[in-house]
């Protein structure tokens, strides 16, 4: 007999999630920086066996993983082999849960202003924030279990790869971005971007439950119903944004804005803010489709 979906279990994710969100000594921007890493969050959910699942593979590539292999795959990581019981489950028996931590108010203004490197707020968000989400996933996973349900974090296994062999094919094993499509959180963007009802000024995260949870609806019929340019032809304004051409109306070069996070921003952030990291969000601030969904007046 197949098990019904568990509500409370969403409830627990989002309260966890709450909880970590507003305690300071967890989420702040690093050493010196006491103000929080990220503002409001989103939470979506999908059935293990959902096709776009299978569709990645295609979309993305054959290596991308379905919820179940990234749960066996994570089992196989496991330094104790007993830490994941049965690890070959059925689809139907898992669920993805995805979520979008929102940047604040504070360190999109301070982005906005920016034409070539990031703000320090966004770099310590980059870096200390991204600290925060691997401890949520940690937290995550321990609640789930004192409940009796094994999750794992596929983004986080040291299987996990991204593979930047070509301009046009730099992908990983398990795109967050994708899988955040899927749970109903938004589609995406000229820049490649997530825009979800909170914008895209987000970073993105995400487990595989061992449980039934209600999925969420996708509220678009499309992968990129969100972004102004590519459902209207209107915008564009994330081309202006890149501060290295690395976007453009007609594709995307990801070797570029990789070159500019590593080594030209991570040399930045070390000699302007003393510290060790990179990033840059050029595109994803000043922009329509910055904090919610963009409209026509851009």
């Amino acid at each position: 007999m197949t098990a019904q979906p568990d509500s409370d279990l969403a409830r627990l994710i989002e309260s966890t999630i709450a909880a970590f969100l507003a305690d300071p000594a967890k989420n702040n921007l690093g050493p010196g920086n006491p103000d929080p890493a990220w503002g409001d969050f989103l939470v979506g959910y999908s059935a293990g066996d959902d096709d776009l699942y299978l569709s990645l593979k295609e979309v993305i590539g054959a290596f991308h993983w379905t919820p179940a292999e990234a749960f066996r795959v994570a089992a196989l990581s496991a330094s104790d082999s007993d830490s994941i019981q049965g690890a070959s489950v059925a689809p139907s028996q898992l669920t993805v849960v995805s979520w979008a931590l929102c940047q604040t108010e504070a360190t999109k203004a301070a982005n906005r202003l920016e034409t070539l490197m990031p703000s320090e707020p966004w770099a310590r968000a980059r870096m200390f924030g991204q600290a925060a989400n691997v401890a949520l996933h940690q937290e995550l996973i321990a609640a789930l279990a004192g409940c009796g349900h094994t999750a794992v974090a596929p983004g986080l296994s040291p299987r996990w790869q991204e593979d930047g062999a070509g301009s046009d094919r730099w992908a990983s094993t398990w795109s967050e971005r994708h899988v955040a499509y899927v749970c109903g959180l938004g589609t995406f963007g000229l820049c490649g971007g997530l825009i979800t009802k909170k914008g895209k000024a987000v970073r993105l995260g995400s487990l595989v439950v061992r449980a039934r949870i209600p999925p969420t609806e996708r509220p678009y019929s499309g992968p990129f119903d969100h972004c102004l340019y590519l459902s209207r032809g209107l915008c564009g304004l994330c081309v202006v944004r890149c501060p290295v051409g690395s976007v453009s109306r007609e594709r995307r070069d990801k070797p570029a804005c990789s070159r500019h996070l590593r080594p030209r921003s991570e040399k930045y952030v070390r000699e302007h803010y003393g510290f060790e990291g990179y990033a840059c969000g050029l595109c994803q601030t000043g922009v329509p489709c910055e904090s919610g969904l963009p409209g026509d007046n851009y």
